[in-house]
Parts: structure tokens; sequence; C-alpha cells
């Protein structure tokens, strides 16, 4: 996660900028799906403002909080970010399964691999009738209940542009 910070009409010390990265760090741990922080520290006449905006996975989140001083204007900043970012997990976790019964799962760390789960009913489909599906569809494989055996099938597209079928016994 980059976290950026820029100062307008104020100067940027290292107290505030050492405060406001470990401040907002912080948020890092509500979402693993942070790319990056822009954050924005300036002065209007009396007013200190904190500007927040957060990229998750494409979506921006934004924030914006003012104050007599910097340091409680990062602090205001941080809990309505917060709740936002809390939001907007809640909003995956209640999509967990849309209507196809995808499973949202967090991104992976560097280690980890992603599991998207999946489970439906195949149709009964003839074998040209799956292979037009492929083709129409621009689908790497369909999986189907074949109509003339009642067998759960797969066909998919090889490299060489072929077409493979696997039968299950």
């Amino acid at each position: 996660m980059n976290i950026s910070i820029t100062a307008k009409n104020t100067e940027l010390t290292d107290a505030l900028r050492n405060f406001a990265e470990k401040k907002l760090g912080r948020l890092n741990k509500l979402s693993t799906r942070i790319i990056g922080i822009d954050v924005v520290l300036s002065v209007e006449g009396y007013r200190q403002i904190a500007d927040v905006k957060i990229n998750v996975a494409g979506k921006i989140i934004k924030a914006k909080e003012m104050s007599n001083d910097m340091y409680s204007s990062i602090d205001l900043v941080y809990d309505s970010a917060e709740k936002q970012l809390k939001k907007f997990k809640e909003k995956l976790q209640e999509k967990g399964k849309n209507s196809k019964g995808n499973e949202v799962t967090e991104a992976p760390s560097d280690n980890e691999t992603l599991i998207v789960r999946e489970e439906f009913i195949p149709k009964p489909l003839t074998i040209e009738e799956a292979i037009m599906k492929l083709d129409d569809k621009n689908n790497q494989f369909v999986v189907f209940n074949n109509a003339e055996n009642g067998k759960v099938c797969v066909v998919y597209k090889k490299k060489n542009g072929n077409i493979g079928l696997i039968e299950t016994r």
C-alpha cells in the first residue's frame, strides 16, 4: 500500500508526516484491497483540512474533515474513512453470494491463490449444443449434463484451437 502525503498552504513537518502515515496506515488492517492512499493537508484561513482519497480495488473512497488543529483533522478523517471502509466491506460481504453462487473473498496476498467457488446445476445439452454455447459466449469451457447419456461433461477450447471433451464415469 502506498501512502502519498502532500501539503497545500502549509509546511509538512516530519512529525506531521509520520503521524498521518501511522494513523492512516492502520486502514490497511480493515481491507487488503487498499491499493493506495492520497492525503492532502491544507490550511485555509483558520481551518486545518485533511482530505483523503483511498483506492480500494478500483473504487475511490473520499473523506474530508476540518478543525482548528491539523492532528485533530487527521484523526477525524481517519474515523470517517474507517466508517466508509467498514461499510464498503459489509456491502462486499452481503454480496458474498451473487445469483450464480459465486463467493466474494478478500484479495489474496502475494503468497495466496484466489479461489472462486461456483455452484450450479448443469443444464442438459447435447455435445453439439455445448460446442455452440462455447463459441457463442466466447467461454473457455462449458460444463453440461449430456442429454444423450446423462453424464456430466465439459467441453473446452484447447490452445491449438481444437475442442476437447471430458466425460465423467
